[in-house]
């Protein structure tokens, strides 16, 4: 039986192990959008990533606001497949909003400040005539494959489990630490 510590390590896990996540749109109409965006996170469940405002994604959050991400890693064997799922709603960031957005994508994408101070951009790069946008999604539920057995077809097909879990979480976690 799998349990919520478990889920949550795994999920915080994923959150510090990858650099991709993907994000899921869809337009007013409801025609789904998939695509892969580099992304950070913070403390209080918000995925932070830039796009061209222009992109089909961005499109689709400024008319309907309702996103999906998806976090995984590629690199493992079906038997050891594992995936963090979110669900919630992002917009495109007011200028007021980018400073604090920005310093935590930058710190959480380059820990190194030596390269944190080369990479990172400025707020005016994000708005105004500029064709790049930043974002926010948050997320108000996660969920996560879990091994126990479907409840009506058992140990046939994996299955998802709708789970507390926080951003909050993840930052205490160390890679290697059993059950955060």
């Amino acid at each position: 039986m799998s349990t919520i510590p478990d889920l949550r390590a795994e999920a915080a896990r994923l959150l510090h192990t990858n650099r991709y996540l993907t994000l899921g749109t869809a337009s007013p109409e409801g025609a789904p959008w998939t695509t892969p965006v580099t992304y950070a996170w913070d403390d209080a469940d918000h995925f932070y990533w830039w796009s061209a405002s222009d992109a089909v994604h961005s499109r689709n959050i400024a008319a309907n606001p309702a996103v999906s991400l998806l976090v995984f890693d590629s690199q493992v064997s079906d038997a050891e497949a594992q995936a963090l799922y979110g669900e919630g709603t992002a917009h495109a960031l007011a200028p007021a909003d980018l400073p604090t957005a920005l310093a935590v994508f930058y710190a959480r994408r380059y820990p190194d400040p030596a390269v944190r101070a080369r990479k990172a951009r400025k707020p005016a790069e994000f708005q105004g005539d500029s064709p790049k946008r930043f974002y926010c999604a948050t997320i108000h539920t996660y969920s996560a494959l879990t091994p126990d057995p479907h409840p009506v077809h058992g140990n046939t097909v994996p299955h998802r489990l709708v789970f507390p879990f926080t951003t909050a979480w993840a930052k205490a976690y160390e890679p290697g630490e059993p059950g955060t």
